[in-house]
């Protein structure tokens, strides 16, 4: 049951941070159409620009939320290992919330629609997105693994040495894996936007446009994280790949309902991207990508939460019982 729990913030905390950092880059794209007098697309603009700064807020209370379940020695001793990171993570990530919300009050101030007003409010949006996409996952991932111990760290690791743990394979692939998910949560943020305006008659044309591109945007890195998703399976630890395997009944459960409740999703996002704007379309698409992000992280969760230790000990235990 605390697994569950856990595993539930963190998945509200994934998919807070997802439109976070995915946010401000779908942005640049409806920002530059409302600039050719694109209602609709100001309209997402200005949404999708004050809750991606908005859960970014909500996100980092829930990351402390997260820290307090999973809290123990190994944890704590890795704060002291990668405290140069951790320092300067923190003020990127206080850097990025204060270009997100000066470009969500500029964008809600109707910002002008000349060609300089558009590069700089574009460059102050994409700084902000891909500066949490860089810094935000990997670090995490590189403690989880550690923590785990998946990955051995000297007593100390400086700036040097994390790059080269950026490029270990588990890593960078569970990196690009959350990088799309964020702009499949993105698009689906705007389906719930557009979903809450077709309930007004006087937006329903408009919600309509933007449920059809939230779908849209969406779609496609949901279909690429079937790609993706074999190319983490593939690095993965050996022990945990076993795990998802079978070897471990409850996590392999979860891994392939994740996988079905992926399908249902891209199945239903089409039917949306194709112009299918019922409510209950709309409520079912949105509701699945809920599903796929806490059985995914539950699944992941399980994955690295048992020490690599005691998986070794019981395949040592079961070579020498034969």
């Amino acid at each position: 049951m605390v697994d569950f729990f856990s595993s539930f913030a963190l998945a509200f905390h994934l998919m807070c941070m997802n439109i976070a950092s995915a946010g401000p880059l779908v942005c640049v794209w409806l920002d530059w159409r409302s600039g050719r007098g694109d209602e609709a697309a100001h309209r997402a603009a200005k949404f999708l620009a004050w809750k991606s700064t908005a859960m970014f807020v909500v996100g980092g209370v829930f990351g402390l939320l997260v820290a307090a379940f999973f809290w123990n020695d190994a944890y704590h001793d890795l704060m002291h290992v990668f405290m140069y990171k951790i320092k300067w993570g923190a003020w990127e990530l206080l850097f990025s919330l204060l270009l997100m919300g000066a470009y969500a009050a500029i964008v809600a101030r109707g910002a002008p629609r000349g060609l300089a007003g558009k590069l700089g409010r574009a460059c102050i949006a994409l700084l902000a997105g891909t500066n949490l996409l860089y810094h935000f996952p990997v670090l995490f991932i590189v403690i989880s693994e550690v923590a785990s111990g998946y990955i051995e760290v000297p007593e100390k690791v400086d700036a040097a040495i994390f790059r080269s743990l950026m490029k270990e394979p588990s890593v960078f692939a569970r990196s690009v894996h959350f990088w799309v998910a964020s702009f499949a949560v993105t698009g689906v943020s705007l389906i719930g936007f557009g979903k809450w305006l077709l309930r007004q008659d006087e937006t329903k044309g408009i919600g309509a446009r933007i449920a059809v591109w939230g779908a849209r945007i969406a779609l496609v890195p949901t279909i690429l994280q079937i790609l993706v998703g074999i190319w983490v399976v593939s690095v993965l630890p050996p022990l945990m790949q076993q795990r998802l395997m079978g070897s471990d009944l409850v996590v392999a459960s979860a891994f392939g309902l994740s996988i079905i409740g992926a399908l249902w999703l891209m199945h239903q996002l089409s039917a949306v991207a194709f112009g299918d704007t019922r409510p209950r379309s709309l409520k079912m698409a949105i509701h699945l990508m809920y599903a796929v992000v806490i059985l995914m992280t539950f699944t992941s969760r399980l994955a690295l939460s048992r020490p690599v230790h005691a998986d070794a000990a019981a395949i040592q235990e079961s070579t020498y019982d034969d």
